[in-house]
């Protein structure tokens, strides 16, 4: 939602006063003393962002003084934050009925009016969707160990024999587009004093990356998403998400995974967030060679982030412990996932980023021809930077550009490396 003009608003209110007539015999003073307690308390809920007391007392203020304006006007704009928009466009024009109303505090309320109706108009959407594309290339130092260890770890004596080499670098092409939709029921809810809202919210993408010599390792994924959200703005927000996922690697398909993910987000003053987020999936692989990977992963952590600055900086953090219980032991591993990282805004549509995390994989089962099981300790590191264009031919554009180093230490020799990957390209949302 837009903000309002609060200081142009309060000071309608002010205005209002002139309309409270002349001096009023003692009697009547003592009753409007009495009046202006009760609206003072409700002026003190409201600037507190106690949205439900507010109105409960400007309703009751109301209910036996119904000429006061002022307090008509505040109630209009306590109905307008909590999203009451046929509540508050109810009351502002009650007040805009009143004939002997100030010219000014006319043009004042009538721009308050405006923009109820033009949030009221934007609510009553019930279909929203916003396609999104992006396009780059990226350079890959270490194409043939892995396209994405989260996918399938492909490094190995197999491969090795057939490349004759621990690294083949390669460039690709990256495309990713998708449709998000989000459905608006209209439905809202009380949660404490203030309101909260129902969406659903689905996507649908699809990402290929094309090797411009190293086609076996083409990577393809289709991913499908849906869900429930609810929200209350600036307190918490929740949802649930069943996602599928098919991914491709050279010309054959190699996955299925589906995916239930849930999480919940709690906002807190001075611009503090803490998440709680689960992950529960099953994988389900096509070959014949990785039918052993089959199985589930679990995963569970919380995220701490913190703007800084107005908006500035932003700090984050988070610790997560996963456990994938794969058929085979020797591709059963569990571990705790750590990261850190921090965002700056460093000038006008520019922004840059830097994310350090830690992954530790204890496997289960013997790897062949070594006797022992595998213990993967994976660092990494990722910076970058976004640009959004505002004029000129990329207009609406974003440039996004970051490198990756992967740092994989291992206690059989056989699985250790280090990996580059740079990536450039342009995104936009429609």
């Amino acid at each position: 939602m837009k903000e309002i003009n609060y200081k142009r608003l309060q000071l309608a209110i002010g205005l209002l006063l002139l309309l409270a007539g002349p001096p009023l015999p003692p009697s009547a003073v003592a009753q409007e003393t009495g009046l202006q307690s009760r609206f003072e308390l409700a002026l003190e809920a409201l600037e507190n962002d106690r949205l439900n007391t507010a109105r409960r007392l400007l309703n009751a203020l109301l209910a036996e003084e119904p000429t006061l304006h002022r307090a008509r006007l505040e109630l209009a704009r306590a109905n307008y934050l909590a999203a009451d928009f046929a509540g508050a466009r109810r009351e502002a024009e009650r007040v805009l009925a009143e004939p002997e109303l100030p010219a000014s505090v006319r043009t004042t309320v009538l721009a308050f009016l405006a923009q109820i109706r033009e949030d009221e108009r934007r609510f009553a959407q019930r279909h929203r969707w916003t396609p999104s594309l992006y396009a780059g290339a990226m350079y890959d130092s270490n194409v043939n160990f892995g396209i994405a260890r989260d996918i399938i770890d492909i490094g190995g004596v197999p491969f090795r024999v057939l490349d004759n080499s621990r690294e083949t670098s390669d460039g690709a092409a990256v495309i990713d587009a998708g449709i998000q939709h989000v459905y608006n029921p209209g439905r809202r809810f009380d949660a404490g004093e203030k309101t909260g809202f129902f969406v659903w919210q689905s996507q649908a993408s699809a990402y290929y990356r094309a090797y411009f010599d190293a086609g076996d390792f083409n990577l393809g994924v289709a991913t499908l998403r849906t869900g429930p959200s609810w929200f209350v703005p600036g307190k918490w927000r929740a949802g649930i998400g069943l996602q599928a996922d098919q991914v491709w690697l050279g010309d054959r398909a190699l996955a299925l995974f589906s995916t239930l993910n849930p999480s919940v987000t709690w906002e807190f003053d001075n611009g503090l967030e803490l998440s709680a987020e689960g992950i529960v999936a099953y994988r389900d692989y096509a070959r014949d060679v990785d039918r052993g990977r089959d199985g589930w992963y679990r995963s569970g952590g919380l995220r701490l982030g913190r703007e800084l600055g107005d908006g500035r900086w932003a700090l984050q953090a988070g610790i997560a412990y996963f456990d994938f219980d794969a058929d085979d032991d020797r591709f059963a591993h569990r571990g705790p996932d750590l990261f850190a990282g921090a965002v700056w805004n460093a000038w006008r549509g520019g922004s840059l980023y830097l994310r350090a995390g830690y992954r530790r994989f204890d496997f289960r089962g013997e790897e062949p021809g070594f006797a022992k099981a595998r213990d993967d300790d994976e660092y990494r590191l990722i910076a970058g930077l976004r640009h959004a264009f505002r004029d000129g031919a990329l207009r609406d554009w974003s440039l996004l550009a970051d490198w990756t180093w992967t740092d994989n230490q291992a206690n059989i020799a056989l699985y250790e490396y280090d990996r580059h990957q740079f990536s450039l390209g342009l995104a936009r949302n429609f």
